[in-house]
């Protein structure tokens, strides 16, 4: 074959490879919509690769069928986005993909995810595999996706959630997890997920959700139970472990056994949705009754209070405590609350020990033996009058000016005639208070260091001055008769 055979069959060659790649799936106008750097395709019938123009960023597939996806699926492109659903898809293996952010996969038949799936997506931020199949869930799924934000896993099938699925996922903010099937948290399943924000674990099959698979959440904001119809239980720790909650919902839940009373220490709490939820009336919820008559209480649609208040009546109950507020720290010369919160039937007496002695009473007749006793007394049940320590109807004891003698423990004890309670607050005076006089005086003792060292220095300076303008003479040298007479020198014998 001589050169110019050669040269002919190359440019041939070349041109054939230009119009291939010429043909991508925006040639087919009655199925996809290519602008600027987005493709859109809707009910596209094509099987192998799909050849997308050079620069291609996001990618909208919908009813594209296709039964597996992975590394040779798409040509051409740098993909950031990637929408597939309602496509029949079953299997995902590995996407090499070193710039998507977005994969949205939801609705399809997916039952298998390969567990290289996402170990070249560093700068994935967004999952959605909501609404398949998928009835296992590989530790390693999410090992090289710490920059994830919102993972979402809902409509599946799987029954569990491993210690370790979510152990590199550091940045998550938003997940959402339920389905019917799902009845088991492994322990510490979410402990690793310190920023997360919204939580959503509806429709789902557990019966109880205890602290140790949860975690410490500061940033949480919303939790969504609906419709987990064989939901009995909420540790106290589930909820009273994050703080910040304004958000939670609980509607169509059946009947709760255990309510956790955590709950009262949400200070941001917005909304408590419970709509077509009841609780069981019995001595552990009695809480309830008591903070759902609360004014500053935000429980939505509890369309049955009257009936669970009613039947809570008429069972006899111990006291229980269900909330302090200890530790507290309190400010120099400040007012302060210490909450003790209890409940029984009939309603409790409480009764406040307090530093060096002093005794408080509220709501006495609760309680036989110290009906008899004054509101405020000393060890000797001598009547004392109090003028910054003072109690409400709600048992809760009022610091109206913090002092030194206020620093220490306070004893709430609870009691009725069918038993009693007690829990220890500690209340401390604000170190700060000590840090700023200790920075004041460090700073006062610098100032008047440096304010003499400059009035000795103005004081030299200043006789120096005088001296050179000649203000101040030279002291004379004194007279011998100022002297005194002064003596011989004695001689000795050059013998001696």
């Amino acid at each position: 074959m001589d050169s110019l055979t050669i040269i002919l069959t190359t440019i041939i060659l070349q041109k054939l490879t230009n119009v291939v790649e010429s043909i991508t799936v925006c040639n087919n106008d009655s199925a996809c919509n290519c602008i600027n750097n987005t493709v859109s395709c809707t009910m596209l019938q094509q099987d192998g690769v799909f050849i997308l123009p050079n620069g291609t960023e996001i990618v909208h597939f919908d009813n594209v069928p296709i039964k597996i996806v992975n590394n040779g699926t798409f040509t051409n492109g740098k993909l950031q986005k990637m929408t597939w659903v309602a496509s029949k898809i079953e299997l995902v293996e590995a996407l090499n993909h070193n710039d998507l952010k977005y994969l949205d996969l939801s609705r399809n038949k997916i039952f298998k995810l390969s567990d290289d799936i996402f170990h070249n997506c560093p700068y994935l931020e967004y999952v959605d595999l909501s609404d398949n199949q998928l009835n296992i869930l590989s530790d390693n799924l999410f090992l090289h996706t710490s920059s994830l934000r919102t993972i979402n896993l809902e409509k599946n099938i799987f029954n569990s959630i491993s210690k370790n699925l979510f152990k590199h996922t550091i940045n998550l903010q938003n997940l959402s997890l339920g389905n019917p099937n799902l009845i088991f948290l492994d322990k510490n399943a979410m402990t690793n997920l310190y920023k997360l924000e919204y939580l959503s674990i509806e429709n789902c099959g557990i019966r109880n959700l205890n602290q140790s698979s949860f975690g410490v959440h500061v940033y949480l904001y919303s939790i969504l139970l609906n419709n987990c119809t064989h939901l009995t239980s909420i540790d106290n720790d589930f909820i009273g472990s994050s703080l910040n909650l304004r958000f939670i919902e609980l509607n169509n839940c059946g009947t709760i056994n255990s309510l956790p009373p955590s709950i009262v220490s949400l200070k941001n709490l917005q909304h408590l949705q419970m709509s077509n939820t009841q609780i069981q009336p019995n001595c552990q919820n009695g809480w309830f009754s008591q903070w759902f008559n609360n004014e500053t209480t935000t429980v939505v649609g509890y369309e049955k209070y009257s009936n669970f208040k009613e039947t809570l009546n008429e069972i006899n109950c111990p006291p229980k405590i269900y909330y302090t507020n200890s530790p507290i720290t309190l400010q120099l010369t400040k007012k302060g609350i210490i909450n003790c919160m209890a409940y029984g039937n009939p309603l409790p007496a409480f009764t406040w020990l307090a530093p060096g002695g002093l005794t408080f009473h509220e709501n006495k007749q609760a309680d036989m033996d110290i009906a008899h006793h004054p509101n405020i007394h000393n060890w000797d049940l001598n009547q004392i009058v109090s003028q910054s320590l003072i109690t409400d109807k709600n048992g809760s004891l009022h610091i109206l000016r913090m002092l030194r003698t206020h620093i220490g423990n306070y004893t709430c004890y609870v009691s009725n005639k069918y038993g009693n309670s007690s829990n220890t607050v500690e209340v401390h005076l604000d170190s700060g208070v000590f840090f700023n006089i200790k920075i004041n005086a460090l700073l006062l003792g610098i100032s008047s260091a440096l304010g003499f060292l400059m009035l000795t220095i103005l004081c030299c300076a200043f006789k120096l001055l005088l001296k050179r303008l000649n203000c101040m003479k030279k002291r004379s040298q004194p007279t011998e008769t100022e002297m005194g007479p002064t003596e011989e020198p004695k001689t000795f014998p050059a013998n001696v």
